[in-house]
């Protein structure tokens, strides 16, 4: 089974950066995030993942195994993200992409929607969710776009550009669905449940 991630010069795995947009476009589906969570700890079988979805969802379970058999579980390895052989499922490679943090946010209830994951599964703004969830402060737009272009994200090569389709297009889009809390007007970002302090 191929594989899309690149290896870093420090040796790390390679980000969001490295992952083409058909994977994106295979995860932009809550139960699909709660696979990969629960995957995060290794290998399941089938029986487990059930156990997983049926926690969340009062769904009857034969529907629930019909689902991932034939559509979650055989769509995410068809993307190399997981390894699939019928019984059991296992994770392919580890990538910088927030899966946890997706999942926690998918925790939301009724705020939740399927609109935030289409908003937040996207290579610069799940890049730029899993950057704002590491800090424990809010950062200038500047800053983000600097970041941006270092982590070579989404084709974004100049600072000025990745500065406007964060102004004008990521941030707004992600402050709708409350996944970040952004001032146009200071320029400053902060990520979930974090305190904005007065400068970056």
């Amino acid at each position: 089974m191929s594989s899309d991630a690149q290896t870093s010069s420090d040796g790390a795995q390679g980000g969001v950066a490295a992952v083409s947009r058909e994977w994106y476009d295979a995860l932009r589906h809550p139960k699909r995030i709660h696979l990969l969570a629960a995957l995060e700890n290794g290998s399941h079988t089938l029986e487990e993942l059930v156990d997983t979805i049926a926690a969340r969802e009062p769904v009857d379970r034969d529907e629930i195994r019909i689902e991932l058999v034939h559509n979650h579980l055989p769509r995410l390895a068809d993307h190399g993200i997981i390894e699939w052989d019928g019984e059991i499922a296992c994770r392919t490679v580890e990538r910088s992409f927030p899966i946890a943090d997706l999942s926690e946010l998918l925790e939301g209830g009724d705020r939740v929607d399927g609109r935030t994951l289409e908003t937040l599964v996207h290579p610069v703004r799940t890049q730029l969710y899993a950057m704002l969830a590491e800090l424990d402060r809010a950062v200038s737009v500047e800053t983000l776009a600097a970041e941006l272009i270092d982590r070579d994200v989404d084709s974004l090569s100049e600072r000025s550009e990745a500065r406007l389709a964060l102004y004008h297009v990521h941030l707004p889009a992600m402050t709708d669905v409350g996944a970040v809390e952004f001032d146009p007007r200071s320029g400053m970002v902060r990520g979930p449940n974090r305190s904005t302090p007065s400068t970056n």
